[in-house]
């Protein structure tokens, strides 16, 4: 998962702090689209066929294949939708950012990539710009994305290759569910499993606002968090207003110290996080990065983080895939946010 809020990178789990962004540019690639759409006259997904309309979640109406049998996904957490609904077998393409050492590992876990089934033949080079002509070779019908990948490329997809490009960006948990339906409108051979995908995603957010409804009715007091992907030489990265880790902080029954934040995703200063003292901090590691290493304490890490002996709260690791990835793997993760904030009210997870 990418999170280097300084550039607009591939989602990994190596290092960086991923930035949402959509670079509009006018006027894209021109003289490679004419070369292009000779070799490409008309939409490569195959002849026509049903179709249906759907708006993305960048509010883009999409028109594209009813049951698109080859997709190519370019983001873990929209990959982890597509597996759960039983599409896995219809993909023939992931990004990837094959130029950095680790390739495909560097977006995707261990447990992801065994569990999906994906292999480094399935890399698309994606960072430090997406091979769309690669996915037209691959008689790409539809793409699955998210707020990661350029506009231009978005462009080119479309307007050269004719392929369509829906992208999956939820802005909070429930924003998951929203997706899981805009699936089941491209796919409507998976509708039972949405459906029951669906229901079992929002009994859980359902528990979490009875829980936050039933301890504000108690008035039990609520604890002060710090959610943080990555560490700075004077900060913490964070997420502000109107993000999806604001809301994962929100539904668990926390107060996120940093939900003032105007950005989505922005660094916190670590003078600030001294001062407020959070009761627990809940900090992203990641199995292959030298600087959030997982099993270890940041006072051990390359770059420790800033005023981390000082901190008193309880100090919690998590997998950064799991905080980072908007998808249902994160609303799978929310009852132990809720042990965690509320340890001798809410019982530990079974699983």
């Amino acid at each position: 998962m990418s999170l280097n809020p300084s550039s607009a990178g591939p989602r990994n789990v190596s290092g960086s702090v991923f930035l949402v962004a959509i670079l509009i540019t006018a006027g894209v690639a021109v003289a490679a689209t004419a070369g292009y759409y000779t070799l490409f006259p008309a939409a490569v997904g195959g002849p026509p066929g049903p179709h249906v309309t759907v708006l993305d979640d960048s509010d883009r109406t999409v028109t594209a294949p009813v049951n698109a049998t080859r997709i190519v996904v370019l983001a873990p957490n929209v990959m982890d939708l597509v597996y759960r609904l039983n599409l896995r077998d219809r993909v023939v393409g992931i990004g990837c950012t094959t130029g950095i050492a680790g390739g495909m590992l560097n977006e995707y876990t261990p447990n992801q990539t065994t569990d999906w089934n994906l292999t480094p033949a399935m890399c698309i080079t994606d960072f430090p710009t997406l091979d769309t002509e690669t996915i037209a070779n691959l008689s790409t019908q539809l793409v699955l994305a998210s707020t990661l990948t350029y506009a231009s490329d978005v462009a080119t997809l479309t307007d050269t290759f004719h392929i369509p490009v829906v992208i999956l960006a939820p802005a909070d948990l429930g924003g998951i569910i929203t997706d899981v339906r805009l699936l089941a409108e491209l796919f409507p051979v998976v509708g039972t499993t949405a459906l029951s995908l669906e229901a079992h995603l929002g009994a859980i957010l359902n528990n979490a606002s009875d829980l936050v409804t039933s301890l504000s009715y108690n008035d039990t007091p609520a604890p002060s968090v710090l959610l943080t992907y990555y560490f700075y030489e004077d900060g913490y990265g964070a997420y502000g207003q109107n993000s999806f880790g604001e809301s994962l902080v929100a539904l668990a029954g926390g107060n996120s110290i940093s939900s003032n934040l105007t950005f989505e995703y922005a660094d916190l200063n670590a003078t600030v996080v001294l001062s407020d003292q959070p009761n627990v901090i809940l900090y992203g590691t990641s199995w292959n990065d030298e600087w959030i290493v997982d099993g270890q304490d940041p006072g051990a890490w390359t770059s420790s983080a800033p005023y981390w002996s000082q901190l008193n709260g309880t100090k919690i690791p998590v997998d950064v895939t799991l905080i980072t990835e908007p998808d249902a793997s994160m609303i799978f993760y929310l009852p132990w946010l809720e042990h965690w904030f509320y340890p001798t009210i809410v019982p530990a997870p079974l699983a």
